[in-house]
C-alpha cells in the first residue's frame, strides 16, 4: 500500500464514482509505472473536507495487488517532481503508527545532522542515517 498526498478530491457536484481510481491511475502512468498487470483499490483517509476546517484534500490510500508494484511506484514517484500537473503530489509508503513515529524521529535526527554539518550529505537508508563522504 502507498499513500498519495495532495490528490484533488472530486467536487460535490461530480457524479463520477471512479474519480479517485482514474486520477491515481493517471498519476501512476505519469510517474512512469508500466501498465498495471494487477488490480488496485483507492480509498480516502479521514473526515471529508466538509467536516473539517481545512481546504486540503484527504490522503488517498492506494492498495496494489503486489508489493513489487507498490515498491516500484515509490521508486518512480520522484519523476512527478517536475510534472506540471502532478508536481505537488507526494507518494509515501503506508506505515503503521509505530513506524510513523520511528520514521519521524529519524527525519528529525537527519535535520539536526544536516544543520550541524552542512558540508556533508546525509540520508536515511535502511532505518539508519548514513553520510556520503
Amino acid at each position: 500500500n502507498v499513500i498519495m498526498f495532495n490528490v484533488p478530491e472530486r467536487s460535490i457536484n461530480d457524479k463520477n464514482e471512479h474519480h479517485d481510481g482514474q486520477l491515481s491511475y493517471d498519476i501512476m502512468q505519469r510517474a512512469g509505472l508500466p501498465e498495471q498487470d494487477g488490480q488496485f483499490t483507492c480509498t480516502r483517509i479521514g473526515a471529508s473536507e466538509s467536516k473539517t476546517k481545512t481546504n486540503r484534500p484527504r490522503p488517498l490510500k492506494v492498495s496494489c495487488s503486489s508489493k513489487s508494484t507498490a515498491f516500484e511506484l515509490l521508486v518512480l514517484s520522484k519523476n512527478l517532481k517536475g510534472d506540471e500537473k502532478y508536481g505537488n503530489i507526494f507518494i509515501v509508503p503506508d506505515r503503521t503508527r509505530e513506524e510513523r513515529v520511528e520514521h519521524k524521529k529519524l527525519v528529525d535526527l537527519l535535520r539536526v545532522k544536516r544543520a550541524n554539518n552542512p558540508e556533508k550529505k546525509f540520508y536515511i537508508w535502511n532505518k539508519s542515517i548514513r553520510s556520503s563522504d
